[in-house]
């Protein structure tokens, strides 16, 4: 089926997307409808939570676009919350235990000044994402696209909407931009390659849900986004 009714709020410091995509505005027959949950980031709760009364939405999962600390520094409190599963790339989940360890020289110092004493594990329940692979959530299908780069355990997670083609794209492309490639695991031969051969290959009907910024579309993005033209991609393959 079809995303019908999609929310999002920019959540924390870097002001991560966390989006709910659910078939159905609840209530249905009196009851909330199923929606899953893509990167609830830092100090994501209270607006998940205030947006899951409001629209009347029952999370049944949480899907992490990659590991860093702005994309699932809630996960394990939101999984905890409604009783779901994490959805994550196997390269990424030691993040979810040392989410330092994504930051680079700094990050132990970052992490201390935002959780001061939090010791980090993961969710109750985390499950593999595969490349290729389709996930049934929410009466949705997700399909997982492997797109390193920015990190080895970046996903596309591509569906459909009321007027085509949805990718939530995490931090692997913004409008008008990618994601950076100098912290720990990024590799910008590793990112060129998936611009080349995974981005750039979605139709352009495609709608991009990005992990910071506005949406946009595949057609957009295909001419003016500097970094999906292959001058830029020549340099590094």
């Amino acid at each position: 089926m079809r995303i019908v009714f999609l929310a999002s709020f920019p959540a924390g410091p870097w002001q991560a997307n966390c989006y709910l995509a659910a078939t159905k505005r609840g209530p249905v027959d009196g009851l909330p409808a199923d929606c899953v949950v893509v990167d609830p980031g830092m100090a994501a709760l209270d607006d998940l939570s205030a947006a899951v009364a409001d629209y009347a939405l029952r999370p049944v999962a949480v899907v992490a676009s990659h590991g860093h600390l702005d994309h699932v520094a809630s996960a394990k409190e939101v999984c905890d919350t409604y009783g779901v599963p994490l959805y994550v790339h196997p390269d990424d989940r030691v993040l979810l235990s040392d989410p330092a360890a994504g930051l680079g020289p700094m990050g132990r110092s970052v992490l201390e000044a935002y959780y001061p004493g939090r010791v980090w594990e993961e969710p109750a329940v985390v499950l593999d994402l595969v490349d290729g692979q389709v996930i049934p959530l929410a009466g949705l299908e997700l399909r997982v696209v492997h797109a390193p780069g920015h990190r080895p355990g970046c996903v596309l997670l591509t569906c459909e909407d009321e007027s085509g083609p949805v990718a939530f794209t995490g931090d692997v492309v913004f409008a008008g931009s990618i994601g950076r490639t100098d912290l720990p695991g990024g590799h910008m031969p590793t990112m060129a390659r998936t611009l080349r051969d995974v981005v750039s290959s979605l139709p352009d009907s495609t709608t991009l849900l990005p992990g910071h910024g506005p949406a946009t579309t595949m057609a957009q993005e295909r001419v003016s986004n500097p970094y999906l033209r292959p001058d830029f991609w020549e340099q590094y393959l």
